[in-house]
């Protein structure tokens, strides 16, 4: 029989050590399975299409955590925790997700499949001040909207820093991409600037100062079809309006008020393939969601402590991709088609994940039954109000009209840019 050494005894000890600490195999309490919590909008008897799937409140809910035998018999330190602050745009791209956070003066890029998370703006020539938004090319490029430097600072496919775009005084809260040309919402300018995204020369404006059709009273969220036509939420206006391609005004939605289809505090947007718009308002603390034609269809979130509840909601993006990252989540009989994700600018649960769909076939109300809201969340409270609104929801929606003169501009000779 073989000795035994220092060395066999030291691991026996650490063995019987943490065996010891978590109290056996045979003594561990038998673990609880939670039940899943769905929740559904919009309020039944209607047929449910956003589904809420999960919150991240943390870098920790995305990396992956070591136990604590892991830690003591290989000595791996835990995960460094990394919380959002103030978060407002985001976007999904490749199973990553960019979410620009104004206070800690990053982007974090949350990458789902390799559970890892790192952090864009705080090394290299230059450090990000205060990013707003942020837009990613189909070939991986970064156009992150940063009100302090007053520009849009450029970040290529491997996520280096590759330069800037910029007009003087601009103020941008909002960007977005379409084909070649890189669309800047100015809130100080109170207009739409698009540029050259591969040489940053300013090409024309959309939009103008002013309280009328076409005009915009500072402009805060934007957003593009694939078809071309430019949404832009007035903030001041509490409206969003609709330009055609050629930078023509071709209709505004809702107005200041409490009821549905209207706004009070409208911050970003986003438009998912079938044109269906997502307007997010930091005080009804929901999304409302539109069709092409300017129509009210829904709205989901709302304040409260039920899932799926948001909390000065700011940003919100759309991804017909990586559903299946978050299959766990989606409820068995309904089906998930794109992702919506929200997030929010105070609170614990600084992400909200949901998912746009309709049930299976062969599936009924019945079989989500006590996962739906009730009433209506953020907006008139009194029965009165609730009742009208029901049935105002089409005559809050200023109809298109074609003949409206156009709102767009050749940029000005005098424009500086900075070219990446």
């Amino acid at each position: 029989m073989r000795p035994t050494t220092n060395k066999t005894l030291l691991v026996l000890a650490a063995l019987l050590l943490a065996s010891t600490s978590l109290g056996g195999c045979a003594q561990q309490p038998t673990a609880k399975i939670e039940k899943p919590e769905f929740m559904f909008w919009p309020p039944a008897p209607e047929t449910p299409r956003i589904q809420f799937l999960t919150s991240i409140s943390s870098s920790s809910d995305i990396t992956r955590k070591s136990t604590s035998m892991e830690d003591f018999l290989y000595g791996q330190a835990a995960t460094t925790d990394l919380p959002f602050e103030r978060p407002y745009g985001i976007r999904m791209y490749d199973g990553k997700l960019f979410v620009c956070d104004a206070t800690a003066a990053n982007v974090s890029i949350l990458d789902f499949r390799k559970k890892e998370v790192r952090i864009l703006g705080q090394t290299g020539q230059v450090h990000m001040a205060k990013p707003i938004d942020i837009a990613v090319t189909p070939d991986g490029v970064k156009y992150v909207a940063d009100t302090g430097h007053g520009a849009i600072l450029v970040y290529d496919s491997e996520d280096k820093y590759a330069g800037k775009v910029a007009v003087k005084d601009m103020r941008p809260v909002s960007v977005a991409i379409h084909n070649d040309q890189l669309y800047v919402s100015d809130l100080g300018a109170s207009r739409v600037r698009v540029f050259d995204r591969f040489n940053g020369k300013e090409i024309r404006t959309i939009g103008a100062p002013g309280g009328g059709k076409g005009e915009l009273g500072g402009a805060m969220g934007l957003t593009i079809d694939t078809a071309g036509n430019v949404y832009v939420n007035d903030v001041l206006g509490c409206k969003v309006q609709k330009f055609g391609p050629d930078g023509k005004f071709i209709f505004a939605i809702g107005g200041m008020g409490d009821h549905p289809g209207q706004f009070v505090r409208p911050k970003l947007m986003s438009v998912d393939a079938e044109g269906i718009l997502y307007v997010v308002d930091f005080a009804f603390q929901n999304v409302q969601m539109f069709d092409d034609q300017g129509r009210m269809l829904m709205f989901f979130g709302g304040e409260g402590n039920f899932p799926g509840a948001m909390n000065a909601p700011t940003g919100v993006c759309v991804s017909d991709k990586d559903l299946d990252l978050f299959a766990q989540y989606i409820h068995p009989a309904f089906q998930a088609r794109r992702l919506v994700i929200v997030t929010n600018n105070t609170g614990a649960k600084k992400i909200n994940i949901y998912a746009l769909g309709e049930l299976k076939p062969g599936k009924t109300v019945a079989d989500i039954a006590g996962a739906r809201i009730q009433g209506l969340f953020g907006f008139a409270t009194d029965a009165d109000k609730a009742n009208d609104a029901q049935f105002d929801i089409d005559t809050a929606t200023t109809q298109p009209s074609a003949t409206q003169p156009a709102a767009t501009q050749a940029a000005p000779a005098s424009s500086e840019a900075t070219t990446p």
